[in-house]
């Protein structure tokens, strides 16, 4: 529900969170999850922002919520070949696109990416790892982990220089 959500990002800015990787999308405008994400980049980090960016969905259409949201920084999901995916890339995957539009801040690879598993029968595969973890929630992960490397060198660094030199590089 938008208030677990909402309490979910609270509850990782109040125990220190830098980051707030969001690999979900979709819903409607919701008050409470903005508000909390508004309150992650005014206040967390000691009132330097924590950094969010969040994934713009799956569907080819318009970016969803909450990367919509001015708080957050919307990730689309590129191609092996540094396009965005759409279902015509020549990547075999057509049923498929990263949403576009305005509130998209930067594109990361999407496509075929390699992750671990949970082991057993829990898991996606038989294995430890799938090979083919998708979508702008692949694409997500990836900008998290440059923020957090761009903060690891220089943790004085505001939410909006850390998004800054991401777009830049």
């Amino acid at each position: 529900s938008d208030s677990i959500i909402a309490r979910g990002i609270r509850t990782a800015v109040a125990r220190g969170a830098d980051v707030l990787s969001n690999s979900w999308a979709g819903g409607s405008a919701s008050s409470a999850i903005q508000s909390a994400f508004r309150e992650a980049r005014t206040l967390g980090r000691g009132g330097k922002g924590c950094f969010s960016p969040c994934a713009t969905g799956n569907n080819n259409g318009p970016v969803l919520y909450p990367a919509k949201y001015p708080e957050c920084f919307g990730v689309g999901a590129s191609t092996p070949s540094d396009r965005r995916q759409s279902p015509t890339a020549p990547d075999g995957e057509n049923w498929w696109g990263s949403n576009y539009g305005p509130e998209v801040d930067v594109v990361a690879p999407g496509v075929r990416i390699y992750t671990t598993d949970m082991m057993g029968a829990s898991g996606y595969t038989g294995s430890n790892y799938v090979p083919n973890f998708n979508g702008t929630s692949s694409a997500t992960p990836h900008v998290a982990g440059v923020g957090a490397l761009v903060l690891s060198v220089d943790p004085a660094l505001t939410v909006q220089e850390v998004e800054e030199i991401i777009k830049r590089t």
